[in-house]
């Protein structure tokens, strides 16, 4: 067995010994150790990115129900005046489009008869949004609310059918064939 004298040093004078078993075995324990480095960096950096864009996500969603154009106290009276029946049997109604061009001619149609109308609309621009909100200003003109909100939203539709006991729900979408 050689000693570590002989290890160290060569045994010919200005020259050394190269150990290539060795050299090569850290060359490539160094390449594996700094890929494995930088797929575990990456890996990191694709974990925080997503998290950070469903974060944002959370915060955006979030955000759309702190500031949205429905709920409390005012909103629950201007709800149930709109909905407030004025004929005998008359039933109180919730129009799903009502800013479109059918749900505004039904929504006006019922509360002329004296039913109690609500509106719901999402103010898509598959139609003109400025059209659909001039249809709304006519609708509250004529005493109806027009809630702006999503029917798939069920937290509002929840909120909805608890200020209001409708007992009726007409879609008046008009949906392209």
């Amino acid at each position: 067995m050689p000693s570590l004298e002989e290890e160290l040093f060569p045994s010919t004078p200005g020259k050394f010994k190269i150990d290539r078993g060795r050299n090569m075995n850290r060359q490539f324990h160094r390449c594996f150790a700094s890929t494995s480095t930088m797929f575990l960096w990456a890996l990191f950096l694709i974990a925080l990115t997503a998290s950070y864009l469903s974060f944002q996500s959370f915060v955006d969603s979030g955000s759309r129900y702190f500031s949205a154009s429905w709920g409390g106290i005012q909103w629950e009276k201007q709800v149930r005046n709109s909905a407030q029946i004025h004929r005998s049997g008359g039933m109180s109604v919730l129009v799903t489009g009502a800013a479109g061009f059918v749900g505004t001619h039904v929504s006006l149609a019922l509360k002329k008869r004296g039913d109690g109308v609500v509106g719901l609309d999402n103010f898509n621009n598959y139609y003109d949004p400025s059209l659909k909100r001039a249809r709304k200003s006519l609708l509250n003109g004529h005493g109806v609310l027009v809630v702006e909100g999503d029917l798939n939203d069920a937290k509002l539709l929840a909120k909805l059918f608890d200020v209001v006991a409708f007992t009726h729900v007409i879609h008046g979408l008009l949906l392209p064939c």
